[in-house]
């Protein structure tokens, strides 16, 4: 689970859905990143960064996954 990204979509007032929209793709591809099964690729982690003006010292803890 990448629990600082899921945090990150609460704390910013988002479901799946919205969050999924927002980066266009499908709920399914972003609940599977959100708990880990997926890595995500790199376009995915770019939309991330560009849609919410995220630094690039923060994207390496939203982009860990627990395991």
């Amino acid at each position: 689970m990448r629990t600082n990204l899921k945090l990150f979509r609460v704390k910013n007032n988002l479901s799946q859905l919205q969050m999924a929209e927002k980066l266009n793709c499908t709920r399914a591809t972003y609940s599977s990143i959100e708990c880990g099964s997926r890595d995500g690729r790199q376009s995915f982690w770019k939309g991330l960064q560009s849609a919410f003006a995220i630094p690039d010292a923060n994207m390496w803890e939203l982009m860990q996954n627990d395991e």
